[in-house]
């Protein structure tokens, strides 16, 4: 039900759906509707800017090393889900995210024997495609990449992050797979994870990938000019947000 309900108050809250609302209510209402329209349009002009959600993600990114500041391999990396959107049945192979960095970087760890061995946690991160469980799909790309098996722990029951964490927490508490482990996932998603963890009783160092957020100079008129995707990266952003409090309330961090 937590999940259902989160997915629900995700696309209720998202600025988009704002934008739409004041901008339906605004055509139809005479009296106030053109402080609406001109409220929806000023939110359309802030959430489209590249400039401020450049400046929001980075604040809230949890920043990335270098992989020579590994000294001592871990014993497991434990990737969380989201590397794929979904299965292509007819092509029989995933089709991937925009937050695929999470396996590539992952593989790269271990080729470069900073890690021993790869934990997949996530099961099926949607709700109407329950069985569709990301982890088991993606072991199969691990093995393509000359990974052997018995490197690859696969969690596949978890559907958000608390039960990533939960769930990992059941294969890795027991000291079978050692005590040092590494924590991957998307920069923007660092923060709620780690949280996650250590209320599950498992201590990770952080390794953040797929970091959305630069400090690239930007042009008079890239500071100007609107970007579709800026909607998009503020989509994400209020995603963890959203989550961040969610999970208090929930008591999951």
């Amino acid at each position: 039900m937590f999940f259902l309900l989160s997915k629900i108050f995700e696309f209720v809250l998202l600025p988009l759906t704002w934008i739409i609302v004041l901008l339906g209510v605004g055509l139809y209402k005479n009296a106030n509707g053109r402080r609406m329209i001109l409220a929806a349009f000023l939110m359309l002009l802030f959430f489209t800017n590249p400039y401020f959600i450049n400046v929001a993600l980075h604040s809230w990114e949890v920043q990335g090393r270098k992989v020579s500041s590994i000294d001592l391999p871990y014993d497991v990396v434990i990737v969380l889900g989201g590397s794929m959107r979904y299965y292509n049945g007819e092509l029989n192979r995933p089709v991937y995210s925009s937050s695929v960095d999470r396996m590539l970087q992952a593989i790269t760890l271990y080729k470069q024997h900073k890690v021993k061995k790869i934990l997949l946690s996530g099961g099926s991160g949607r709700v109407l495609f329950p069985d569709e469980r990301e982890s088991a799909i993606l072991a199969g790309i691990l093995d393509d990449a000359g990974i052997p098996r018995s490197d690859i722990i696969l969690e596949n029951n978890s559907r958000n992050t608390w039960q990533n964490a939960v769930e990992s927490a059941k294969l890795l508490k027991s000291g079978t797979y050692g005590n040092r482990f590494l924590l991957l996932t998307s920069a923007f998603h660092m923060r709620r994870s780690l949280a996650c963890f250590s209320k599950a009783g498992l201590k990770c160092d952080p390794w953040s990938v797929d970091q959305r957020s630069g400090q690239g100079t930007f042009s008079p008129d890239r500071i100007i000019l609107p970007e579709a995707a800026a909607m998009g990266l503020w989509d994400i952003l209020f995603h963890e947000w959203f989550g961040v409090i969610f999970y208090k309330i929930a008591g999951y961090n």
